[in-house]
């Protein structure tokens, strides 16, 4: 399965920072009007990720969504010059985020659309028999051989002891 990932480079400034890692922190941002800027009534905030390009300080903007995303396919070289190129702030937006077609304004400008994989939590799997008991394990033939070399260990070892106990006793 694959779902769409919208980057945008945002043409108003904004310091906003709302990742994975801010929501993890626990950090609280003041955020833009994005779903106007979107065009769209609802918009789920969990999904996205809104920052300015220079907290990836030394990676570019298309090893980060290669890393953070996992694109279905190889990130063409174009769109790469193009994400790399971006100053200021992005705003990337998995599908999942959005009931409906984003129709930005100008506070928005798309930068690129690509497939990424998604987990496929669908499968159908097979219902496991409950009636079959789990076998159980078989008491180990020893065998007579097995048995008498047991039987010597015993006696050797109560033996030692029996003499342990005596010279003790004698000592005492």
């Amino acid at each position: 399965m694959s779902e769409q990932l919208r980057i945008y480079a945002l043409n108003v400034d904004s310091k906003a920072r709302h990742t994975n890692l801010t929501r993890a922190r626990g950090e609280i941002s003041e955020m833009p009007p994005l779903t106007d800027w979107l065009g769209v009534e609802v918009l789920d905030h969990r999904e996205i990720e809104l920052f300015p390009i220079e907290d990836l300080g030394d990676m570019r903007l298309s090893d980060y969504i290669r890393s953070a995303f996992d694109p279905a396919e190889a990130i063409r070289a174009e769109t790469a010059l193009r994400l790399d190129a971006l100053s200021g702030s992005v705003l990337i937006l998995p599908g999942r985020a959005l009931e409906e077609e984003p129709d930005p304004g100008s506070e928005l400008t798309e930068i690129a659309v690509m497939e990424i994989a998604v987990p496929d939590h669908e499968a159908s799997l097979p219902k496991a028999d409950l009636t079959s008991a789990a076998p159980t394990p078989q008491a180990e033939d020893l065998g007579p051989e097995k048995t008498r070399r047991w039987a010597i260990v015993f006696l050797l070892t109560a033996l030692v002891l029996a003499g342990l106990v005596l010279l003790i006793g004698a000592l005492g």
